[in-house]
């Protein structure tokens, strides 16, 4: 039996004999006079004295049982408290310091975004400053180009011609020059001393092809962005073609599908600085039959004199 057990069972021998001694009459059943009240009282209480002491003693090896069995879990309550508030204590620093960390890892943020932005900037820049140089360099060649065009021409061809071998060719490109029909324009050419420009070979087709490429001459439609030459369709014979000094034609730089004719009415060459609406762009293709009448731009070309 456990000692609480018998530490019950004492206390309720207890109650139960106090009760008995109380309630007890002043006289036995039979017939005997007990002790007088003050005797008994007297007994009643060493007995009650009696048992409270074999209470006491049971209480005290109780709680001494009890003090021996959960004494050691006490303490390592104790102990866990203590690690607890350690912990906590530990965990409210961590807390701080994260936040700590936050802070200065967001202002690190922000000077990396502040970074990020100046170089993009400094690459945009420098993107900007190499398609600058590209520019220069595009205009510096086209100076020395032309530099050198002046000095092998000095001399040989008037100011503002361009010279092939032995021949000056000029392209009216001013605005303040207005565009003429195929007739007007080779007055305009005679007047200067010279004709429409005759392309008998491939090294002048390329010549002139590069040269009114680089010149970027432009207008609203393409079939007027033409520069007369000295071919044209021979009188009451369709289809011959003959050069200004008579020759015939007998290699052409027509684009795909030209000449055409066109209403029987395009007796005239041009040779064009943009694409034939009609053909994939060649080059070497760029010639295009028009109506003798329509207002172009001309080239024209002379003798170049002597080095």
């Amino acid at each position: 039996m456990e000692n609480s057990d018998i530490s019950k069972n004492l206390l309720k021998g207890f109650k139960g004999t106090y009760n008995e001694l109380i309630c007890q009459d002043d006289f036995s059943t039979d017939g005997h006079p007990l002790p007088n009240r003050q005797d008994q009282q007297q007994v009643s209480l060493g007995m009650l004295s009696a048992l409270l002491l074999v209470v006491d003693i049971g209480l005290g090896v109780q709680y001494s049982k009890v003090s021996e069995k959960y004494g050691p879990l006490y303490q390592n309550l104790t102990h866990i408290s203590s690690e607890l508030e350690h912990l906590r204590a530990t965990h409210s620093n961590m807390i701080h310091a994260k936040e700590e960390a936050l802070t200065v890892l967001q202002k690190e943020l922000q000077k990396v975004n502040k970074t990020s932005g100046q170089l993009g900037s400094a690459k945009h820049t420098g993107m900007e400053l190499q398609r600058q140089v590209e520019s220069l360099q595009g205009q510096k060649m086209a100076l020395q180009s032309s530099v050198n065009e002046f000095v092998e021409s000095c001399g040989r061809c008037l100011p503002g011609w361009k010279l092939l071998n032995s021949v000056c060719y000029y392209f009216p490109l001013s605005n303040s020059i207005p565009l003429k029909t195929w007739d007007r324009s080779r007055d305009s050419c005679i007047k200067k001393g010279a004709d429409l420009a005759i392309i008998n070979s491939e090294e002048k087709q390329e010549f002139i092809n590069k040269a009114i490429q680089a010149l970027r001459y432009s207008s609203g439609s393409w079939h007027l962005t033409g520069f007369w030459i000295g071919l044209k369709e021979e009188e009451d014979k369709e289809g011959t073609w003959a050069w200004l000094d008579g020759t015939k034609l007998t290699q052409g730089y027509w684009a795909d599908g030209e000449p055409n004719d066109d209403m029987n009415n395009e007796d005239c060459a041009a040779i064009y600085s943009k694409n034939h609406p009609k053909a994939s762009w060649d080059a070497m293709k760029t010639w295009n039959d028009a109506p003798c009448r329509y207002a172009l731009k001309w080239i024209c070309e002379m003798k170049a004199k002597a080095a």
